[in-house]
């Protein structure tokens, strides 16, 4: 598969979510990315459920098929001297090293980046935690939820008089691989230019602080502190509002001026027009008839079809849509989102892109499914760094491999 990244080669040591999305974005623009798993189990991520037939299985986890797009597998004891040992032949070729061990261990281990950079100078090493590197916190264990409490998502999300609410699917381990890969876009041009590598400390729990909620710079800036409920008024600009078939969330954006006059315009409704609807303390004031009168009106509509109607008059909606909806739109059809994987395990997958065209295409198009457990230990170990197969089946024997 040839992209963006096709000239950068990668080994990733994770075994987190964070650690594995980090190495899939640079898997799917085309980096080499080569996988170490320890034998038996493999990567965690391979053991977490939901499993396509509802069987548990290492091949068959909806969450790892997702992580690890465009990857190759091998497996590796790195307790082992000689597991050890292969790494640092693999490390000698490599442009980039992402691992997400609890701060010390591949010190402890002998393969800490001081000892890998004299290697190989050019080596950026990526290390991923839930606290860094440093700091009182560094040892501590965390969760996406702890993630998301630590980080002040909790004491702003979810409604006044409820508990905080976090958000789903491991959104912080999102965040922080999009600042990782960010991070290591920087490091991958230094090192293009000057031919020298470097450590990158990538904390989870600062990139959720990093990335600009306003409560976080509300505060950092004012001394003001946001609480809970903030969508509790917010009729045009945080509620989902029943159609007569599925919810809608509206917004007063783009409208200008007063965006009462064109919203009772398009939906013929003068009582939008009352004094009281026509600035944004006001619509939060009387927020309960605002919402009596855009209830009754939305009645009469199908959420597409009001979305449609709307946007064509440059007014903003959004259908909250379900999971088959978004995959079944036919605007992401047009632009050719989805891709689909063949896996040997389970067959074909649906995937999404990037987000993003390159000259048209979706970059996703022709790479290919996360790897089996171990898929690639020939391909790799013979192939690359020429152990014959007598030694790879005493590898295999004392558990190295």
């Amino acid at each position: 598969m040839l992209g963006f990244l096709d000239d950068v080669q990668v080994l990733e040591l994770t075994h987190s979510l964070t650690g594995a999305f980090c190495a899939k974005f640079l898997a799917d623009q085309g980096a080499p990315t080569l996988k170490v798993e320890p034998p038996g189990r493999g990567d965690a991520t391979r053991h977490e459920p939901p499993f396509l037939g509802g069987v548990p299985h290492p091949d068959r986890s909806t969450l790892f098929l997702a992580a690890n797009t465009n990857k190759r597998s091998i497996t590796l004891d790195l307790t082992t001297p000689t597991g050890r040992d292969l790494l640092r032949r693999l490390v000698a070729s490599r442009d980039v090293l992402i691992d997400s061990f609890a701060p010390d261990t591949l010190v402890q281990l002998g393969l800490g980046y001081d000892t890998l950079r004299q290697i190989n100078p050019r080596l950026i090493v990526l290390s991923i935690t839930p606290f860094g590197q440093t700091g009182p916190y560094r040892h501590y264990h965390s969760s996406d939820l702890i993630a998301q409490a630590m980080g002040g998502f909790l004491y702003t999300t979810g409604r006044s008089e409820a508990p905080p609410m976090g958000t789903v699917l491991e959104q912080t381990a999102v965040v922080t691989a999009r600042n990782a890969v960010v991070a290591l876009m920087g490091a991958l041009l230094r090192q293009r230019l000057s031919g020298q590598g470097q450590h990158i400390d990538v904390s989870i729990m600062e990139a959720v602080v990093s990335t600009p909620p306003n409560f976080i710079h509300q505060y950092s800036f004012t001394g003001a502190i946001a609480g809970r409920g903030f969508g509790d008024q917010t009729v045009m600009d945080g509620m989902h509002l029943a159609t007569s078939d599925h919810e809608v969330t509206l917004t007063t954006a783009g409208t200008g001026g007063n965006p009462m006059v064109t919203w009772a315009a398009f939906l013929d409704e003068p009582q939008l027009l009352d004094p009281k609807f026509s600035s944004r303390q006001g619509r939060a004031q009387h927020w309960e008839a605002l919402l009596a009168v855009l209830q009754a009106r939305l009645a009469h509509w199908k959420a597409h079809e009001f979305m449609h109607a709307a946007m064509a008059q440059r007014l903003v909606v959004g259908v909250v849509q379900s999971p088959t909806e978004v995959v079944e739109c036919p605007h992401l059809a047009a632009r050719g989102c989805f891709v689909t994987l063949e896996h040997p395990e389970v067959g074909p997958l649906n995937y999404p892109g990037p987000g993003f065209l390159a000259n048209g295409q979706n970059p996703a198009a022709g790479g290919h499914a996360a790897p089996r457990l171990g898929e690639h230990n020939q391909e790799v170990y013979s192939g690359e760094l020429g152990l014959s197969t007598t030694e790879l089946a005493m590898l295999r024997a004392a558990g190295v491999l």
